[in-house]
């Protein structure tokens, strides 16, 4: 009898476990929210988000301002690293914006300078990894680790838009990526 309550117990603890450690791929993440509020870059400093670099958007078609940046959530240990680029309107970013994002996120990114359509920005768009040739090919690196290795690696696995802006999220995978999108989309108003 105690050997059949004890793995009563324990299968009970094991369904208790497994239904509660819920997988982080269902979180709620809307890609396009429309807004026809026009963001600058002032807005998302107000915001505690904190500008890097500029980028010339010579090639980025339609868009105004491109920039490196970095958000460090409330509690957090590490700031995390966004492209945001900016355009005239949400139309444009839409219209314009998303099929070049989409060339710079994810396992087919083009890093390379002769694969992009948009050169500016590539070194920051990349991760690097250990020896064992990038975080998402099973490297030891992180996400930002500039150590010995590959440098291959997209930083960024997704992407938002919001009103006028495309911004994208470092993340080691899609999850994670839409973990840091869904963190900075909180935010903005």
């Amino acid at each position: 009898m105690r050997i059949t309550t004890l793995c009563i117990l324990v299968f009970g603890c094991l369904i208790i476990f497994a239904c509660g450690s819920e997988n982080n791929s269902d979180i709620v993440f809307n890609q396009i929210v429309e807004s026809e509020t026009i963001y600058q870059i002032e807005d998302l400093k107000a915001l505690g988000i904190k500008k890097g670099k500029t980028y010339k958007v010579e090639g980025l078609n339609k868009a105004t301002d491109a920039i490196f940046a970095f958000y460090k959530k409330p509690g957090s240990k590490e700031a995390k690293e966004y492209e945001i680029r900016f355009y005239e309107s949400h139309s444009d970013a839409v219209e314009f914006g998303i099929s070049m994002a989409k060339e710079r996120v994810g396992p087919d990114a083009k890093l390379k300078k002769e694969d992009a359509t948009w050169d500016a920005g590539l070194k920051d768009a990349r991760q690097c990894g250990g020896s064992g040739g990038g975080v998402s090919v099973g490297g030891v690196g992180a996400a930002g680790d500039h150590g010995v290795g590959s440098c291959s690696s997209p930083k960024y696995n997704e992407f938002f838009v919001q009103g006028n802006m495309i911004i994208l999220c470092q993340g080691e995978n899609e999850i994670e990526s839409r973990i840091q999108c869904t963190n900075l989309m909180a935010i903005i108003p």
